[in-house]
């Protein structure tokens, strides 16, 4: 039988989740006469009121002025998310259409995917959103090329399972002809195909510890090349953002202040890479909300996160909003989008 704590427990939990969503909706401080008249609560307009002052003393609540209503804390969104969205976590039919649609079509390259991701993402949610390209430790590398630009200085070009190219410059110890490079391309594409760079370069280590590359030549000069130009610092992986300008439609963002600092944040792009860093290591989508983002200029945001690329994390899409962010259509999104990019990328 269920006694009046756990009545009173369960009326505060509705109130606090009305609250939320009623100021996702509104962006205006919740009153407890609007809540009480508007959500059937099972109480009074009084006891609405009491128990708001005591969700803003545990800090789920607060009130920004002595007259105005109270507006929800980053731990009454947090509660929201953890306790109510996976309870929501659903994407309507036709934005799971549209979604199908957009890559049914898809014909351009792994780059042209990205940014029309990004831009699909900052369309459906109108919020930024945000891409970030897988790095080239993470990819599946089909072959490298090595190609002799002046006496001492190769560059490695590597060609992804997936078509993506890149390329980097090594000064190397000794001068080595083109004819050279080409026999050590072909020696190391036999053994590192199908690897992506990170298992390749532990490939190359193995390699170079064991007896017979000390004594063929060849072998250990290939290994040598090969180990210098993966070992090189990776560049900073390729960021797309798309919808800086959705940001003009969200309430808070009237504060030109607050703009700016969205604005700096999605433009310097470090901030944002940091953070969605994180959404490789863990499993599933990753949810900072305001005060979570460790970077002061994301300190008035939200961030949705979720990796792409199956069983090896390849990459983030990601969504930029005020913390007020509608979490239950953002979340489902990002997260059919992801897996949607995933199967792309696979085929």
């Amino acid at each position: 039988m269920t006694g009046p704590i756990d009545t009173l427990a369960r009326r505060r939990r509705a109130l606090l989740l009305a609250v939320v969503q009623d100021f996702i909706t509104t962006a205006e401080p919740v009153g407890s006469l609007h809540i009480a008249s508007r959500y059937n609560l099972g109480v009074r307009a009084a006891s609405v009121r009491s128990m708001m002052a005591e969700l803003e003393e545990e800090g789920y609540l607060y009130q920004p002025h002595t007259s105005a209503g109270r507006v929800p804390t980053d731990k009454a969104f947090r509660y929201f998310v953890d306790n109510i969205v996976p309870n929501q976590r659903q994407i309507g039919f036709q934005e799971r259409t549209r979604i199908q649609f957009h890559y049914s079509e898809r014909t351009g390259g792994p780059a042209e995917v990205m940014r029309d991701t990004s831009r699909l993402l900052a369309l459906l949610t109108g919020q930024a959103a945000v891409v970030v390209a897988p790095r080239l430790e993470s990819v599946v590398l089909e072959r490298v090329n090595f190609v002799r630009v002046r006496p001492r200085h190769v560059l490695a070009i590597f060609v992804a399972i997936a078509g993506a190219i890149q390329n980097r410059l090594v000064e190397t110890d000794q001068d080595h002809s083109q004819d050279e490079l080409d026999r050590m391309s072909r020696y190391l594409n036999e053994c590192l195909n199908g690897r992506t760079l990170e298992a390749a370069r532990r490939w190359i280590e193995i390699a170079l510890s064991e007896e017979r590359a000390r004594y063929d030549g060849f072998a250990r000069a290939a290994l040598s090349l090969g180990d210098a130009v993966m070992s090189r610092p990776a560049p900073a992986a390729e960021v797309y953002v798309e919808g800086n300008a959705k940001a003009l439609d969200q309430p808070e963002f009237s504060d030109v202040n607050r703009l700016k600092e969205l604005l700096r944040a999605l433009e310097d792009k470090s901030a944002l890479l940091s953070l969605l860093e994180r959404s490789l290591k863990e499993s599933g989508l990753m949810v900072s909300i305001g005060s979570e983002n460790f970077d002061t200029r994301l300190i008035d945001f939200s961030v949705v996160a979720a990796a792409y690329g199956g069983s090896t994390a390849l990459g983030s899409v990601a969504v930029v909003g005020p913390v007020r962010m509608d979490y239950g259509r953002v979340i489902p999104l990002v997260d059919y989008t992801a897996r949607a990019l995933s199967r792309v990328l696979e085929s």
